[in-house]
């Protein structure tokens, strides 16, 4: 996928950071571009215990929602 930074949404800083840090979300997005699916312009990538739910705005990577799944 094409994006010149990943930058945090609101919704995210909001609602998610404290169940996955930002350096988390780094190293995910780093790791597991094959697993990126886009739709729209929404990207979602599923990795190992990790959803991560972005989407592209200007050329940037909004994250939305990080959750790890149980």
């Amino acid at each position: 996928m094409d994006f010149k930074a990943a930058k945090k949404d609101q919704h995210y800083i909001d609602n998610h950071e404290r169940q996955v840090p930002w350096m988390e979300v780094l190293t995910i997005i780093g790791k597991a571009e094959k697993y990126m699916r886009k739709k729209g312009n929404k990207i979602e990538i599923e990795y190992k215990q990790y959803y991560i739910l972005g989407e592209l705005r200007k050329g940037d990577l909004y994250i939305i929602n990080a959750k790890r799944k149980t």
